[in-house]
């Protein structure tokens, strides 16, 4: 019997299942008959969400993003901590910390896998930035800091430190 779920529940459900797979067996290993099996869909179904495996991949890595960026926006505004601390704190919430990262980090920083690498580190620069400038501005107004251009300033922060917390998570 088939069971109809509107559109966002049925992707966030294969994303759940795809994302479980790949933890458990790896990207590479995980066939898109799996996906369908595990979710118990139709192909169909399946690429009415998604064109292909890489698609899927994309889409959890867009969310972990998102994790991220909600995560390091509720640090950002909480003004009980000192704006120093909640700098390094925004900057602690960059690290890829989910349960076997180092299955998700091994397959998105395959040379294949190049352009999925570059979308994560663009669709970081254009979450991180105002938040960052957000917390820059602040400590321009505080006397902490004293720049003419901080968004200018925090992106290019922003890409030195992508680059060195990505050698150190690759």
């Amino acid at each position: 019997m088939r069971v109809v779920k509107d559109a966002i529940t049925r992707r966030n459900e294969i994303l759940d299942r795809a994302e479980e797979l790949f933890l458990q067996k790896g990207f590479d290993q995980t066939s898109t008959n799996d996906i369908l099996d595990a979710v118990g869909i139709a192909r169909g179904t399946l690429y009415y969400h998604f064109r292909s495996k890489e698609e899927v991949m994309d889409a959890l890595i867009l969310r972990y993003g998102e994790r991220y960026m909600t995560s390091a926006a509720s640090i950002a505004g909480d003004t009980s901590i000192p704006l120093v601390e909640r700098i390094f704190r925004v900057i602690g919430s960059m690290r890829f910390r989910e349960k076997n990262k180092e299955d998700v980090l091994a397959h998105v920083h395959k040379p294949q896998n190049a352009l999925m690498h570059q979308k994560l580190h663009r669709m970081t620069i254009e979450h991180m930035l105002p938040i960052f400038t957000g917390l820059v501005n602040e400590g321009i107004g505080d006397g902490i800091f004293e720049t003419p251009f901080p968004e200018e300033s925090v992106e290019m922060i922003l890409y030195y430190a992508i680059i060195a917390l990505d050698e150190a998570d690759g």
